[in-house]
């Protein structure tokens, strides 16, 4: 009797329950058919609930493991896209599973490793789920350009320190960070011509901020936070997405002209 592991994945990408009945419970259910009809002994059922880009998760390393020990002889997976959602990733599991002489079977599709046929198959649909996952990647690039291009905030995460987004989702100026992103610019600007090195400079600055009080996000102030704020050109009125910088529709905190004495001197 052949012993046998069920793989079942879902991407949170994709959902996790309603993905066009490819649900865990779906696949369990398959899976498990399949092992009863075929006569095989069922070692485990494996699940990995993960994002499509990961290649390193519990369930299938599970599997790889048993695979090593010789202690599995089939591996029985859904659709060919439920195992791996890049060709790289699925080229490695297929040579381990042919070097072990372990067979990959697909249930809803029929597809055997242990078939030549089958083989040719599996990096066909491989493939295409790459070009696909590539073609949606490109799409969203070009979106995130375009927004760009056109002055909106090209992503929907925080927004800078010293910006809040009001009740229509549009990014305006927070009044009270705001003075403390301009306090900092204005003074490193004033320590340029500091004999003091720039280490020193810094530990000033922190000190200046700590004694007003000023913090981010609740936190005290630091050498990572000051450069944060330091190198972002949003506070000039600008948006930077890729080596792309256009003129923003929010309102700047700093002007170009501090922005520049602050980088550049001029």
């Amino acid at each position: 009797m052949k012993k046998s592991v069920g793989l079942l994945r879902i991407s949170t990408e994709l959902q996790t329950e309603k993905n066009g009945g490819t649900s865990l419970q779906i696949q369990h259910e398959k899976i498990s058919q399949y092992i009863k009809l075929n006569d095989f002994e069922m070692v485990g059922m494996f699940e990995d609930v993960c994002s499509g880009g990961l290649e390193t998760r519990d369930g299938i390393e599970k599997v790889i493991k048993l695979i090593k020990s010789k202690s599995v002889d089939v591996v029985l997976i859904y659709k060919v896209d439920r195992l791996f959602r890049s060709m790289l990733g699925f080229s490695k599991f297929y040579q381990l599973i042919k070097k072990y002489d372990v067979e990959l079977i697909s249930v809803c599709e029929g597809l055997s490793s242990k078939n030549e046929t089958s083989s040719l198959v599996f990096n066909l649909m491989m493939s295409v789920g790459e070009f696909e996952k590539s073609t949606i990647k490109n799409r969203l690039s070009s979106g995130r350009h375009f927004k760009s291009k056109m002055g909106v905030r090209g992503f929907g995460g925080r927004v800078p320190f010293g910006y809040v987004r009001n009740i229509n989702g549009d990014v305006i100026v927070d009044t009270e960070n705001s003075k403390i992103v301009s306090y900092i610019y204005k003074k490193v600007n004033q320590l340029k011509n500091s004999t003091m090195t720039k280490t020193k400079k810094t530990q000033h600055l922190l000190k200046l901020l700590a004694e007003k009080k000023y913090t981010f996000r609740g936190k005290k102030f630091d050498t990572f936070k000051v450069r944060q704020i330091l190198s972002n050109p949003f506070y000039m009125g600008t948006l930077k997405y890729g080596s792309t910088i256009s003129k923003g529709i929010h309102e700047p905190i700093i002007s170009k002209r501090l922005y520049g004495m602050v980088h550049y001197g001029n």
